[in-house]
């Protein structure tokens, strides 16, 4: 099956302009370590936590040159592009929604047979164990907006959506992996906005679905937005951190209840979903 291949900015690559084409896309299971301790005086071990590392994935490479002298081209516009000192995108036609991002892992072969023909694979790594939807929460939760696949968890539900100005709402996360702010490949973005009574109170925003509560006690003007980006707290770009209890908001997979004090007029959850 093809692969689509794309730059660090997500623009495609289009090899085929060249003969090259992409004929399959092998990618490896999860790969768990797991921290174990012995107990003195007790059989076996105990679990004091796991982790997934970095996942492996391949793809394999047709060429048909022109002739001989076409050959080497071709050849040298895959070494070119796909060198491994700058990160790519791949996307598997069978899962459109969903992009992984790589580098070449190792040194491959582009060995002609016939002087014009060759096939060859190119093994790839992610660094986060990770797929992530080319989609984001400020896409439309509907097929028809061309980034989104079956098997992505979305819902036909009405109340999908991820700006809220009530004091209770939800917020759904259609991945099955916890977005958390703390770890870089789930980053997570949250703006609250302000209302017209923040200057008098302190700001306070709950995920009642894992306990996470952030607070703020600093200076506010109706209107303003203060960005809750991964574990920075910014308003105007500057860090308010220290007007904060430090707290930080996750999203578990499904549904996530939370509440809000009156004096916020809107929050806006800014995400990617992510899939192991």
């Amino acid at each position: 099956m093809r692969v689509d291949i794309y730059d660090k900015d997500f623009n495609v690559i289009d090899l085929e302009q060249y003969n090259v084409y992409t004929t399959n896309f092998t990618l490896g299971s999860p790969s768990p370590s797991h921290e174990r301790q012995e107990t003195s005086g007790q059989h076996g071990t105990v679990t004091l936590g796991s982790k997934l590392g970095a996942r492996p994935m391949s793809v394999s490479f047709h060429i048909n040159a022109v002739d001989a002298y076409d050959f080497p081209l071709v050849r040298n516009e895959v070494f070119k592009v796909l060198n491994g000192l700058e990160f790519v995108y791949l996307v598997d036609k069978r899962e459109p929604g969903k992009r992984w991002k790589v580098k070449v892992e190792s040194s491959y072969e582009v060995q002609a047979v016939a002087l014009v023909f060759a096939q060859f694979d190119i093994d790839f790594t992610s660094d986060s164990p990770f797929a992530e939807s080319i989609g984001t929460t400020q896409d439309p939760l509907t097929f028809d907006a061309e980034v989104w696949q079956i098997g992505q968890g979305l819902l036909s539900e009405d109340d999908i959506v991820y700006t809220r100005t009530t004091d209770s709402f939800r917020i759904y996360n259609a991945g099955d992996v916890t977005i958390d702010p703390r770890f870089i490949h789930t980053p997570l973005t949250i703006e609250v906005t302000t209302a017209a009574t923040a200057t008098s109170a302190t700001l306070t925003l709950t995920n009642t679905t894992t306990g996470d509560v952030w607070t703020y006690t600093g200076s506010a003007t109706a209107g303003q937005v203060i960005q809750l980006k991964n574990v920075e707290c910014l308003k105007g770009g500057a860090s308010v951190a220290l007007n904060t209890n430090f707290g930080l908001i996750k999203l578990k997979p499904g549904y996530n209840s939370f509440t809000k004090s009156s004096n916020i007029s809107q929050i806006s959850v800014i995400t990617r979903f992510y899939y192991k």
